[in-house]
């Protein structure tokens, strides 16, 4: 068994709902890892890598999930500056023998929104696919307009339903990773 500390915002925390139902407790029952849960609602990248870098883990964790990137966007913060948050984040977490992983930022019902979300998503891609583990869950989620609102409570939050499927997703993709990274 392994423990990943997950920093984040709102989706890593399970909002509305809680830790125990997010998906992260899902994967959690999945994988039989542990899946420490730091999300904290409404944070935007620049304050989930300041908790990350100054909340104490415990000595064993290796692994870090990192999901941010929406409350930037709706916080209006430019995309270079949360660009610059995750070159941090890698940065912090190669220096402290971290292996990272990022969680692309969810499309969301709001069109809008994904109108800044969707070049995101493009842009971390690119920019992170050869240096750290990518975690794409809109497949548990769905694309379609129908799907989109069928997904979210209120244009952005998952229901209860779509956090288990985006956990159930989500595991055999983490436990590779962290079955990979333990045959090093």
């Amino acid at each position: 068994m392994q423990t990943v500390a997950c920093f984040g915002d709102s989706l890593i925390y399970g909002f509305p709902f809680g830790p125990r139902t997010s998906w992260l407790a899902e994967a959690e029952k999945v994988t039989g890892d542990k899946f420490l849960n730091y999300g904290v609602c409404g944070d935007c990248t620049d304050d989930i890598l300041f908790r990350l870098k100054t909340i104490p883990l415990p000595a064993h964790i290796k692994h870090i999930l990192f999901l941010g990137g929406a409350n930037d966007i709706i916080q209006m913060r430019p995309q270079k500056f949360i660009l610059e948050d995750l070159d941090k984040t890698l940065r912090y977490c190669q220096s402290k023998n971290f292996d990272l992983g990022i969680v692309l930022p969810l499309v969301t019902a709001e069109s809008r929104l994904n109108e800044y979300i969707l070049p995101l998503r493009d842009v971390i891609s690119a920019r992170f696919a050869e240096r750290t583990l990518l975690l794409d869950l809109q497949p548990a989620v769905g694309l379609t307009a129908a799907e989109l609102k069928d997904a979210y409570l209120d244009g952005v939050h998952p229901t209860a339903a779509v956090y288990r499927a985006m956990g159930t997703y989500a595991a055999p993709l983490l436990k590779n990773w962290l079955e990979k990274d333990n045959s090093k």
